[in-house]
């Protein structure tokens, strides 16, 4: 077996050393000599059918002079499973001998198989490219991500850091202060804040008062005296609240407005009552809702700071416009069991929790 190996090595170096001496001839093709390159290739193709059908001969042979059923499967016996590994053993013996079927140094079968692997390398290579491209795109899309994220990382060390700077110098500075000084100091700061907190106070109160003068109130009298929903109908004045609305909610002609002052004065009362009224000067609807609503909104703030006598919720008298559109918008809300009962929304309550 070992003299088989030695004589199959030399007969592989002489036929790469004549391959070596035909490379020329093997891989330069004159592409103007097309005749020539047929004639190779169909050489070529011959020598490969007939090799084929040598094959096939041997093995139609082989096949007639072997009496017993070729192996399909290992047996389940292990006797009949050890005849079966000395049968494939001794043919594997028999055919380390033979030597290996090398085409001719004229052949184009090696040009053809090195073409092949080429092609399919190059299509291998492509393959890998637009994966690696696809790759890299996500890998770059994600490096941008975390650039990102680092940015704000750092952005909110850096204000961290600030912010652990100033409380350690604001405790050095409380450190080195007597006790009464920062006492005097914590009540200048308080009474400045109180002072703004006031100043804030007025403005948003005269804010309020002149967004309910101007605006709130005709429209929280006319949906009062049947008409729209406070939003829907914008101009409105007081020519349009005294001439009324009709069933439907529809403002009524302005010749209507010329009513008895007696009767229009009636219907105020009716609604309004006369909270706020005098003898000489009469509420309009107008004046009547903004009393209402004001009454109504201070109510709502003493309670929601615990000065009512009912708790955190006022008891209405009369389900009124105005508490209507606090509700809507979301200013103040019912009671979930008593819907006489309103009370502001408190803001606040989260932030102290």
């Amino acid at each position: 077996m070992e003299s088989n190996r030695s004589d199959a090595l030399p007969a592989i170096h002489h036929y790469a050393a004549k391959l070596r001496s035909a490379q020329q001839l093997q891989m330069d093709v004159d592409p103007s000599d097309h005749s020539a390159f047929e004639a190779r290739l169909d050489q070529t193709v011959r020598e490969l059918r007939d090799r084929v059908q040598e094959q096939q001969r041997a093995l139609e042979e082989l096949r007639a002079s072997f009496r017993q059923q070729a192996l399909r499967a290992p047996s389940a016996d292990s006797r009949e499973r050890l005849r079966q590994l000395r049968t494939l053993k001794s043919t594997y013996e028999h055919l380390i001998p033979e030597r290996p079927f090398l085409p001719g140094s004229s052949s184009l079968l090696p040009t053809l198989l090195a073409t092949n692997v080429t092609q399919q390398s190059i299509v291998e290579a492509k393959d890998a490219v637009r994966s690696s491209r696809a790759k890299l795109v996500a890998v770059q899309r994600d490096l941008e991500q975390e650039e990102k994220d680092l940015q704000d990382a750092n952005a909110i060390t850096q204000s961290l850091e600030g912010r652990v700077d100033d409380l350690r110098s604001e405790h050095q500075e409380r450190s080195s202060k007597q006790p009464s000084q920062l006492a005097k100091e914590l009540l200048i700061a308080t009474r400045k804040q109180k002072q703004r907190y006031d100043v804030d106070s007025r403005r948003l109160q005269s804010a309020l008062e002149n967004f309910v003068e101007e605006r709130l109130a005709t429209l929280v009298a006319a949906e009062e005296l049947g008409g729209p929903v406070v939003g829907e109908l914008m101009d409105i004045d007081d020519d349009t609240l005294a001439a009324g609305f009709s069933q439907q909610g529809k403002p009524r002609p302005l010749k209507q407005a010329k009513a008895a002052v007696d009767k229009r004065q009636r219907r105020i009362d009716e609604i309004w009552g006369r909270t706020g009224a005098s003898s000489d000067e009469p509420l309009s609807e107008k004046d009547a809702a903004a009393t209402e609503i004001r009454s109504l909104i201070d109510e709502l703030l003493q309670a929601l700071l615990g000065e009512g006598n009912g708790g955190e919720y006022v008891e209405l008298e009369r389900d009124s416009a105005a508490a209507r559109f606090l509700v809507r918008a979301k200013v103040a809300q019912f009671h979930p069991k008593d819907a006489r009962k309103l009370r502001l929304v408190d803001f606040g309550r989260a932030l102290d929790m």
